[in-house]
């Protein structure tokens, strides 16, 4: 029976290592290969108007510079349309009226309403929208200059229905870049192949008349980013994650284990919402072994290590104190604490989506 244990836990142990080890194998080998799509080159004449969606709940310390920011990206003024949809209780509304006071060039509609979640908000503000490309963003992220514009041209390829950007990570030290690295190679990568599973609120830019074709954003999960790139893909055309498309995301420094568990949560409703939906058949791989990895593999980590302490032997204990020494290692300790940290979300998304969640300062 022990040596059963064993032999079960050393199984479970190798199938969580190196089915991703495995399939990020294979998606970096994408990563660096050429797109078979591409951005297409338009001019300024020619650009598309963009209406820009931020949500905002008690943003009074970040959304001067996330105005300044959208101002300097150099894409035509008279073609952007701004549209703030907030549920602040702070002085959020005084301040952009002080800018806009500075900035009259400047096309913003402030849209003011309940807190219902950030799904609401954006379809709030999706009604007033006049742009024929919708790009959402946070308030408490910035975009490194020209990625609007570069978005506007992957959009502009008759492939591409939504394009998002590879994130640059402020604070969380070591582990956080460690994890930042590899997942935004994973997300080029998987965008080469078909288009990505994990989407990014910080630029999320969609066709106006692909969002509005399925109904806007989801309300009932928190992953509005995700689920709306999935379900993009599965209309068959191509939602991806290019390098030239890059945010700076803030990092907290306290409060960051909460921050990072319902960023979890919300991505494992995206998983769950969009499972069923249908896939291109070259989509499908990429999407199934991610669903995998996220709400599967985790659990048997632990299960794994447990089974082989059990066991009672030497050789189960010589690997499990392995792992611990393995701990050291930024890139390795990035990757348990985030089995950790999807086994605990999925775990929390039985009793509160956090739809609504406590703001956490950046």
């Amino acid at each position: 029976m022990l040596t059963q244990l064993f032999y079960i836990g050393l199984s479970l142990v190798l199938i969580h290592v190196t089915v991703p080890l495995l399939y990020y194998f294979i998606i970096l080998t994408y990563a660096r290969k050429p797109w078979v799509i591409g951005p297409v080159n338009i001019n300024e004449e020619e650009l598309p108007t963009v209406s820009i969606i931020i949500p905002t709940y008690n943003e009074e310390g970040m959304i001067i510079g996330k105005l300044d920011n959208i101002v300097e990206q150099g894409y035509p003024l008279g073609k952007i349309q701004v549209i703030i949809s907030d549920s602040s209780n702070d002085n959020t509304q005084a301040k952009v009226e002080e800018w806009l006071s500075n900035h009259r060039g400047v096309n913003l509609n402030y849209i003011k309403g309940p807190r219902l979640g950030k799904g609401h908000a954006l379809n709030k503000a999706l009604e007033s929208a006049l742009g024929s490309i919708i790009v959402t963003t946070d308030a408490d992220s910035l975009w490194v200059k020209g990625s609007l514009l570069n978005a506007v041209k992957w959009l502009a390829n008759e492939q591409v229905g939504l394009v998002s950007c590879i994130k640059t990570p402020r604070g969380g030290g070591l582990t956080e870049d460690a994890y930042r690295r590899l997942y935004n190679a994973l997300r080029v990568g998987e965008s080469k192949v078909h288009s990505s599973v994990v989407f990014h609120g910080e630029l999320l830019a969609v066709k106006g008349s692909v969002i509005r074709s399925i109904g806007g954003f989801p309300t009932d999960i928190g992953a509005d980013d995700s689920y709306t790139g999935v379900k993009v893909a599965s209309m068959g055309l191509r939602a991806i994650i290019p390098r030239d498309v890059v945010c700076v995301e803030y990092v907290p420094s306290n409060g960051y284990g909460r921050w990072r568990i319902r960023r979890a949560q919300h991505l494992l409703q995206s998983f769950m919402k969009s499972i069923k939906l249908p896939k291109p058949s070259s989509y499908r791989p990429v999407y199934y072994t991610e669903a995998y990895i996220h709400l599967v593999n985790p659990w048997l980590l632990p299960i794994g290590a447990i089974l082989l302490l059990a066991s009672g032997n030497l050789w189960a204990y010589a690997l499990v104190a392995l792992g611990v020494v393995l701990l050291a290692w930024p890139s390795f300790r990035a990757w348990v604490t985030q089995q950790f940290i999807l086994m605990y979300a999925m775990v929390r998304n039985l009793w509160t989506k956090e739809l609504v969640w406590e703001k956490i300062n950046k």
